[in-house]
Order: structure tokens, then sequence, then C-alpha cells
């Protein structure tokens, strides 16, 4: 009798051992399929199962020559524009385009990727990761911010047509619940056939009278201006920041704006 209550309880104890085995080996699986990473779009890195939470698209207007001092703004205002992001967040980097005003040239445009440190082994390898961090990453925003201040300078500076490709975006679109704005311009609009700040007490109300539509719709997107000093345009400049851009934005109906210090 002893020994069939020791063979019993070997087996209950056998079984219990099995289902706890099979509990972590649950549990296991469940946090591998929890902890796998999204699947991702090779070239831009945005994920594929769920929609654009917040994109980011800096606009540098680079028409006219940007100095070493302007470079060294650009790099400080792309830094702390990265440092925004969370994971997967969009940044994109236009220049404005003079021979296609309707076109800005995309410089960069992708998500930000997961950190390194959070790689799982289990489906991945942290040294991939790493390269995708700072050669996909990194090193491509690196090359974007040398293109964006090889221009200028030329002949126009078409910052409202830019801006109007910027509302027409399709990768920027309302659906998006965080949208982000940052003009990086001396704000001089400039066209020779056309409107121009350049003209002595020109404003927004000469630009609407001639404009074929109105301002593009900036609803629901927070704006940041940062100001390039032009030497030679400080008046012209200071007329342009206190007169006509606040009044575009505001019939553009820009969620915020905020304009960093004129320099």
């Amino acid at each position: 009798m002893n020994r069939r209550r020791a063979a019993n309880g070997r087996n209950a104890l056998g079984v219990a051992l099995i289902v706890l085995a099979l509990a972590a080996l649950g549990g296991l699986a469940s946090a591998a399929l929890f902890l796998r990473p999204p699947p991702t779009d090779a070239t831009t890195l945005c994920r594929l199962d769920a929609a654009l939470s917040a994109h980011t698209i800096v606009l540098v207007d680079s028409t006219d020559r940007l100095e070493a001092r302007h470079r060294r703004k650009l790099r400080a205002v792309l830094a702390q524009e990265r440092a925004r992001l969370g994971q997967y967040d969009r940044l994109t980097i236009m220049r404005i385009n003079v021979r296609r005003p309707q076109e800005p040239s995309i410089l960069f445009s992708q998500c930000l990727p997961r950190p390194p440190e959070q790689a799982n082994p289990l489906f991945e390898n942290a040294r991939m990761v790493q390269a995708t961090w700072d050669e996909e990453f990194a090193q491509a925003l690196d090359s974007a911010l040398r293109s964006a201040a090889s221009g200028g300078p030329q002949r126009a500076s078409p910052i409202i047509a830019a801006l109007r490709a910027v509302a027409a975006d399709p990768d920027f679109g309302a659906e998006i619940p965080r949208r982000r704005l940052v003009l990086v311009s001396d704000l001089l609009e400039h066209n020779p056939q056309g409107f121009s700040l350049y003209v002595s007490e020109a404003n927004y109300a000469d630009w609407i009278a001639t404009a074929p539509s109105g301002p593009p719709d900036f609803a629901r997107i927070d704006l940041r201006v940062v100001p390039i000093d032009r030497p030679d345009n400080v008046e012209r400049q200071a007329r342009a920041i206190e007169d006509f851009w606040p009044a575009f934005f505001d019939a553009a109906d820009v969620q915020s704006v905020s304009m960093d210090p004129a320099p």
C-alpha cells in the first residue's frame, strides 16, 4: 500500500512538472510573439502593420547660399527634431526646388527605427539592427544635411509654392494624428514675374489680391519657423516676419506657430 501511494505521488509530481513546463513554454512563446518586431518597409523603415502616427517635415530654403553659421544652425535644428521623434515616427527633409517649385526635392524620408538595445535576439540580429540605425538612418540623415546646405544662389525663392506642396503631400495627410512642419528659411519670398517680398511695402493684402488661390490648408499642423539671417536684407526680413508671414499662417489655419529668435 505504501509503495502504491509513493508511486501515485511520483506520478502526480511528474504530471505537475509537465504542466509547469508546458505553461513556461507557453509563456515564453507568448512573450516571444509579443516581443517580435513589427514588419517594416525596407526603404522607409516605417511600420507596415499600423498607420503612421507622427510625421515631421523639415523644409529647407537654400535658394540663397547657406553660410557656415547657417549650416551649423541647420544641423542643430535637425538634431533637435530627430530627438523629438518616437519609435516609427517619420522624418522628411525637403529642399525648395526653383526649377519645379511645386515639387520640393526630397532629401531624406524615413521612420525612426527601434534602437539596438531593444533588439529581440529571438528574431533580430543586434548587429544588423545597429547597422540599420547607423547606416540607413544616421548616415543618410547626415548626407541629407550636406545636400540641403549645398544650394544657392537662385533666381527665385518660391517658398509659398513649396509650402503648398507640403500641404498636398499624401504622406503628410490629415489622417496622421501628429504633424509638424519646420521651415528653415530667410522668409523672403521672391517670384521675378509675380509677388516678391523684396518689393518695398509688399504685404499679405498685396499677395492675396494676386494669388490664384489662398494659402494652403495647414489645419492640425504644428509649425516651427527658423529664420536664416541675411545681413543685406535686415529690414525686409523684419517686415516679412512681423507682417506678411503671421497673416499668411493665420489664414492657413495653422494649429500652432513657434518662431525661433530672429538672427
